[in-house]
This record gives structure tokens, C-alpha cells and sequence, in this order.
């Protein structure tokens, strides 16, 4: 009976899984830049290193929100975080006053 439910339980848990990549405005890399990647209730906050890469791992998986804040304004792409790391390589840009955030 405990086996039972245990194979059950872990059917719907979800995975820990993370995501990694680097972010650009243009052809420069943004240092120090502000992440927060949200799935569900969790939300994990990091920022880009000096070269512009990022690493950000959260408890659960599935759709999640990455966003970025820069000059004031804040930039929000939706992706996929499952139990093996997934590389975005994301690209900042300024639209009609506005910043976008995009994968490459």
C-alpha cells in the first residue's frame, strides 16, 4: 500500500529543474542584471554575472516567467523550466520606448 502511493506521489510532483543562457541589448552583454523567475507561487531572484550569463534553479517546473529589470522598466518572457537545464540565450530590445525581452 505505501509503495502505491508513493509511485503515485511521485507522479505528480514536479521536479526540480533550472535554466541557464546569457542576456544582450545589441551586441553587448548585460553585467549584474536583475532576474526573477517565477513558477507557480515560487519565485527565484538572481542576477547576470560580469559576463552577462545566468543560472537560476527553482523547486518546481513546468511554465514559468523569466523577467529582467533594466533602466527602470521590467521585461518578461515565458519559458519552460523541466528536470534538465535548458539554455536561453535572450536578447533585450527597446520598442517604442519600451523594452522587450526575447529568445534568440
Amino acid at each position: 500500500m505505501y509503495g502505491s502511493a508513493l509511485v503515485t506521489l511521485s507522479l505528480f510532483a514536479a521536479p526540480a529543474g533550472s535554466i541557464f543562457g546569457d542576456v544582450k541589448l545589441g551586441d553587448k552583454y548585460l553585467p549584474e542584471l536583475p532576474l526573477t523567475l517565477k513558477c507557480g507561487a515560487e519565485s527565484v531572484a538572481g542576477k547576470t554575472d560580469k559576463a552577462g550569463s545566468f543560472r537560476l534553479t527553482v523547486s518546481s517546473g513546468g511554465r514559468c516567467t523569466l523577467g529582467v529589470s533594466y533602466e527602470g522598466q521590467t521585461a518578461a518572457l515565458d519559458v519552460v523550466v523541466f528536470d534538465k537545464p535548458a539554455q536561453y540565450r535572450l536578447v533585450l530590445e527597446l520598442k517604442d520606448g519600451k523594452y522587450t525581452l526575447r529568445r534568440v
